[in-house]
């Protein structure tokens, strides 16, 4: 294959060709990101789940696959078209080859394109190939095959961008910055993209995004988690807060002057204290779900939404669980010894977090209501929109209601 090389340094390089799109159909793989699942303690009751292989691409979207193979089938087919590109914009690449393989003559490279499947990832463009994909897959499945229609389609070719020898990470890193600065992309793209490295890269700088994407990704994905369903992404638009609100809420946590700092430069060094978080998360939200239960959702659907689930009922209890963990570490929690939340196993964490929120039901002899009943009930201030200062506000009378005022 020949191309014009545009970047080289060390061991990458960056080519712009034409690729027909029968080479690409044998070797392209679609990098759609996975479920992946953390691992938990083994001594916890939470399940030890496989983790799944990590890739960054959103999951195509099948009405903009089904709108593009239309256009397609119009443009490429139409005889009076005069489009003679379809698609004037780069599909971006990721390949590995040898660099002694590549031979250079004047301005042009001369390389052979990888040719064993799923050899050629797909890091910008998933939607024009998956469309011509479809089409051509229909086209070769019908009983009246139309061979000219397949020629064309096999004969088409991509303009295509090859970064070759980038690794995940690096193709991730591109992938993002020509979505966040060419288009409007949600920020949650921004976490679940820079939240899981590659196994064998970890930029310490990140580290507390890795713990806090790694821990949301479990309570949303979890069988044992209350919160399970609880969070939009992009594989589907159900729930109740979005991820990006979910990791902002956990990156307190694990900051510089967060509650569990020292789990994050654990984690910096190789240190497994992480695997200890999901336990003490699932059991603080199970003893919120069943103390509470009156004000939980009945069920993951939209409209059974309440404060609870709601971006200023989660940011306050979120913020809640880290002042609670930071009083136990000093001995200045009420009725509790100096303790580590996460020491304790699970039994002994919901029995501790229970405890503590039946606070909120016991009934005032002034109102006749329970503290969850004036927080939490429909006549509730905190039933309309999530701003900061309502959530700041929650999280303050909830911090004095247990016994702990901030």
């Amino acid at each position: 294959m020949k191309a014009i090389e545009l970047y080289n340094k060390e061991d990458k390089r960056i080519f712009i060709t034409a690729v027909p799109f029968k080479v690409l159909n044998r070797v392209i793989k679609f990098t759609e990101r996975e479920k992946s699942n953390w691992f938990a303690s083994s001594d916890s009751e939470i399940e030890n789940d496989t983790l799944l292989d990590k890739y960054y691409q959103r999951p195509t979207n099948e009405q903009r696959v089904k709108g593009i193979k239309k256009y397609i089938e119009k443009t490429l087919f139409d005889e009076s078209s005069k489009e003679e590109v379809l698609f004037p914009s780069s599909l971006i690449l990721g390949i590995d080859i040898e660099l002694e393989t590549i031979k250079k003559e004047a301005d042009i490279s001369s390389f052979n394109f990888p040719e064993e499947k799923g050899s050629c990832l797909i890091v910008d463009g998933q939607h024009r190939m998956k469309a011509m994909l479809k089409l051509y897959e229909e086209l070769n499945n019908s009983i009246d095959k139309d061979n000219k229609k397949i020629n064309k389609i096999n004969e088409y070719k991509f303009n295509c961008t090859i970064l070759v020898n980038y690794d995940l990470w690096e193709q991730a890193s591109i992938f993002a910055s020509v979505n966040f600065n060419q288009k409007p992309v949600d920020r949650s793209l921004y976490y679940d993209i820079f939240g899981e490295p590659p196994v064998d890269y970890k930029d310490k700088a990140k580290s507390n995004l890795y713990i806090a994407h790694e821990l949301g990704k479990y309570l949303n994905s979890s069988k044992k988690s209350p919160l399970n369903g609880f969070i939009q992404n992009f594989k589907k638009q159900q729930g109740f807060v979005s991820q990006s609100f979910l990791m902002q809420a956990l990156l307190s946590h694990f900051g510089s002057r967060g509650t569990w700092r020292e789990v994050t430069e654990d984690y910096k060094e190789d240190g497994e204290l992480y695997k200890k978080l999901p336990k003490v998360y699932v059991s603080y939200f199970n003893a919120v779900k069943t103390v509470l239960s009156d004000y939980w959702p009945d069920s993951i659907d939209k409209s059974m939404s309440t404060i609870l689930t709601k971006t200023t009922g989660l940011s306050a209890f979120i913020k809640l669980l880290g002042h609670i963990n930071k009083m136990m570490k000093l001995g200045l929690f009420p009725d509790y010894d100096k303790t580590n939340l996460m020491d304790l196993e699970m039994n002994q964490l919901t029995s501790i977090f229970e405890n503590i929120f039946k606070k909120l039901t016991v009934v005032n002899n002034n109102s006749n209501k329970t503290k969850a009943e004036v927080l939490f009930g429909e006549n509730s201030k905190y039933a309309g929109s999530g701003s900061g200062g309502l959530q700041s506000q929650l999280f303050k009378e909830l911090a004095e209601a247990i016994g702990v005022p901030v």
